[in-house]
């Protein structure tokens, strides 16, 4: 009963941290503090202690864009970027299927094995792309992020870009999903 207990305390403790990151890496808030309880009383009233308040720091986006005009998204621009986000975000998919759709997946594969084992602890870890607006080259993005299937915070936002005439995740985008999910990024 008390390993149970114990178990328990520390998958609670883990979806907080990611959850508490991914609010973090929110565009709107560029630097944030968030901190995690300090105790936790469990179902037969014992107290635990946490980890102490996290600070987190969240690398800021900026994109250019030259004059455009938003064109209307086309069905086959929305498919092929609810693709990626499914791909590229998903716990469950390997280097091997995110490298291609990653702007510069240079020495990511690290990144993605400890994406893997996160999503595992979490019962899966994913992005669902929910609306998708076209400009040229550059879409913006209004994101789910899903643990176990539950969507957890929605309407966050992301991006992706044309390359060579295929959608692909930046390097800046991938790696500030990874930050949040406390997975880390190297340099590039």
């Amino acid at each position: 009963m008390e390993e149970r207990m114990m178990k328990r305390t520390l998958v609670v403790t883990v979806v907080l941290t990611l959850i508490t990151a991914a609010c973090s890496s929110s565009p709107q808030a560029s630097d944030s503090t968030a901190a995690l309880p300090s105790s936790t009383t469990t179902m037969d009233d014992t107290t635990t202690s946490q980890p102490p308040p996290l600070t987190t720091t969240a690398p800021t986006t900026t994109t250019t864009r030259a004059a455009t005009t938003t064109l209307a998204t086309s069905e086959e621009d929305r498919l092929e970027i609810t693709a990626l986000y499914e791909v590229v975000f998903s716990s469950e998919t390997g280097y091997e299927e995110k490298a291609p759709l990653i702007d510069d997946p240079t020495g990511l594969e690290d990144t993605v094995t400890t994406y893997q084992e996160t999503g595992e602890q979490m019962g899966g870890v994913s992005l669902e792309a929910r609306d998708i607006s076209v400009a040229g080259d550059i879409a913006d993005v209004t994101y789910d992020l899903l643990f176990a299937g539950t969507p957890t915070y929605p309407n966050l936002t992301g991006d992706a870009v044309r390359i060579d005439g295929v959608w692909r995740i930046t390097r800046e985008m991938f790696c500030t999903i990874m930050t949040s999910a406390r997975v880390g990024c190297p340099a590039s």
